[in-house]
């Protein structure tokens, strides 16, 4: 399930939803069930999910309702299949059966589904039908024109074709150049065996050297160099200075820790790729792109399956715990970096 809440806005229409849908949630989705919460006209949260089997609508409709529960009753929902077959519009619209187990588990939860809509995709002029009333009908507005998409470039947001090219984002460097970082990672882990795990010195070093490579990512118009990306992989191994390196994403620093991130994400080996591709994940969460911050928690638990901290994340973006919760742990972690004047 994708969680996000990356740009807010107002929308007044049904055409006017489905063309926000690419901005809310970073693509435009395919053979998907979205719902979007509002507040007033507000957007606050989107939840989207691949179309489920038929045989198993009601457990779909269960897990997305499931991080509404937290919600108070103030909040409405708007649901919303993308694709799904042709059916018989408006007479028959697709997956009639999903959206009604969908109405049923929102209201569980205390959240009603003001409107249900279907459109067979989020592009100019498809057409849209009201699953709540066969004349409510009509066509998407152009997507690249809406508020919600002037919001996203101001934001430096990039709107994806669909998930698959956003995931492309972070693919992994050819296979010889991960096999020649994995082998200059092996070199220094075998120059350092002797140090202690802790010393002061060695978590000083690595310490400036995420922070010195972060302050000059912004500017530096080459790719990291295999030496460059073992030494940083190797810094973040410590848990120590991966754990103060998640207070990167809040403050000044946050745009550019994020391209490093990215960047270490695509060029590190395995298992050490886990690193970075967390902390990429938890500086998406923060922003509120669940999309891209899903896709990099794939990464990192491909990685390393048993990845604690991203098992975590991985649960919380899940239950659609709010970024502003998870930024409180950003926060903290920000004061355990060391001087950096």
């Amino acid at each position: 399930m994708t969680t996000s809440v990356n740009v807010a806005g107002d929308v007044r229409t049904p055409g006017e939803l489905v063309a926000a849908l690419p901005h809310l949630i970073g693509f435009h989705p395919t053979e998907s069930v979205v719902l979007v919460v509002l507040v007033g006209q507000s957007v606050e949260q989107t939840l989207r999910a691949d179309l489920p089997d038929p045989v198993h609508d009601r457990r779909a409709a269960d897990h997305l309702a499931a991080p509404l529960r937290q919600y108070p009753n103030r909040r409405r929902a708007v649901a919303l299949v993308v694709g799904g077959g042709r059916g018989d519009p408006p007479e028959r619209l697709p997956r009639e059966h999903l959206v009604a187990h969908v109405e049923a588990s929102l209201a569980e939860v205390g959240v009603p589904v003001t409107c249900a809509i279907w459109t067979p995709a989020t592009a100019k002029d498809a057409p849209w039908f009201n699953y709540h009333d066969l004349g409510d009908e009509g066509t998407v507005p152009d997507p690249t024109t809406t508020t919600l998409a002037a919001m996203s470039v101001a934001k430096g947001l990039i709107t994806y074709p669909n998930r698959d090219s956003l995931a492309d984002t972070l693919n992994p460097d050819p296979e010889e150049d991960l096999t020649r970082r994995s082998q200059a990672l092996d070199r220094l882990v075998a120059e350092h065996r002797a140090l202690a795990h802790d010393d002061p010195t060695t978590l000083r070093r690595h310490h400036a050297l995420v922070h010195a490579e972060i302050t000059r990512a912004r500017d530096r118009k080459r790719p990291l160099t295999d030496a460059e990306v073992a030494a940083l992989t190797f810094a973040l191994s410590d848990l120590v200075v991966r754990d103060a390196s998640l207070g990167y994403a809040v403050g000044e620093h946050a745009r550019d820790a994020e391209t490093l991130w990215a960047e270490l994400t695509r060029a590190s080996p395995l298992p050490e790729r886990a690193e970075p591709a967390t902390l990429l994940a938890f500086s998406a969460y923060i922003r509120g792109d669940g999309a891209y911050a899903s896709i990099a928690l794939d990464r990192a638990l491909e990685a390393q399956a048993d990845h604690r901290l991203a098992t975590l994340l991985h649960m919380a973006l899940e239950k659609g715990l709010p970024p502003a919760t998870v930024r409180q742990l950003a926060e903290r972690a920000a004061g355990l970096h060391p001087d950096e004047s």
